[in-house]
């Protein structure tokens, strides 16, 4: 078995040269906890938080009976950017969420927990190869394999909102129209973002005012290449994003 600091340095490597990983499931942490441990250690200036195992899809996969989540550094965040790079990822894929931005922080009665709120396409691009990266130890080892965070135009908090359905449609290039629903999280966004606020603080996540909280696809994911263009209708209008 690898000691953990080898585990990192390789998983980083294959990061920063998209490629996959030389490490198999016997290389992972045997405890959530130290996964998480060696996730956090990874990043040390927060910009964003992925959540996974939040939808029905992912949750097959990965047996989960709580989310898992997954620290994202500020050069992995673009915002309201027409151009996304992902040409450095390994076999990236796209996901059409909702995300929040976190407000005070510790909360504080006289000031909102979000503050912000905004449609976003969150880009998994986990490095481990089979069977690791279908292990929920994997996944949280590997920031729940992150890659990028693109959020669109920020719009004011609105509970009332999240609290209903939000539906989206999405095209990719001249492909057909997909359909997706906020109904598709358990618990709708803002409860898995209360959830999530929740295990991190379990587990010794770094929060801070300011950080975006991706709460999870709207609809399963789709692989995407350099020169994928994608159009995305939302409740707040119609937002698009061309990967390079």
């Amino acid at each position: 078995m690898q000691s953990f600091e080898k585990l990192l340095s390789e998983l980083c490597q294959a990061r920063s040269t998209g490629r996959e990983a030389a490490v198999t499931a016997d290389d992972l942490p045997v405890t959530l906890g130290d996964a998480y441990s060696l996730a956090l250690s990874t990043v040390d200036d927060v910009a964003a938080w992925k959540l996974g195992g939040v939808n029905p899809w992912s949750q097959k996969v990965f047996s989960n009976t709580e989310l898992f989540f997954g620290p994202l550094a500020k050069d992995e965040v673009f915002v309201d950017a027409a151009k996304v790079p992902i040409s450095n990822l390994n076999q990236p894929l796209a996901e059409v969420e909702i995300a929040l931005k976190i407000g005070r922080w510790p909360p504080d009665c006289r000031s909102p927990l979000f503050t912000e709120m905004s449609v976003c396409v969150e880009i998994p691009a986990t490095v481990l190869p089979l069977p690791a990266k279908a292990s929920l130890l994997g996944q949280v080892t590997d920031r729940a394999g992150a890659g990028a965070l693109w959020l669109g135009e920020p719009h004011p908090f609105d509970a009332r909102a999240l609290m209903s359905e939000i539906k989206v449609e999405l095209s990719h290039n001249d492909d057909p129209v997909q359909e997706g629903s906020s109904l598709n999280i358990q618990a709708g966004p803002l409860g898995v973002a209360f959830e999530f606020l929740a295990l991190a603080l379990r587990y010794g996540a770094n929060l801070k005012e300011g950080q975006w909280i991706a709460t999870g696809g709207l609809r399963p994911s789709n692989p995407i290449s350099a020169d994928t263009q994608m159009a995305i209708r939302h409740p707040w209008g119609v937002s698009s994003l061309h990967f390079v």
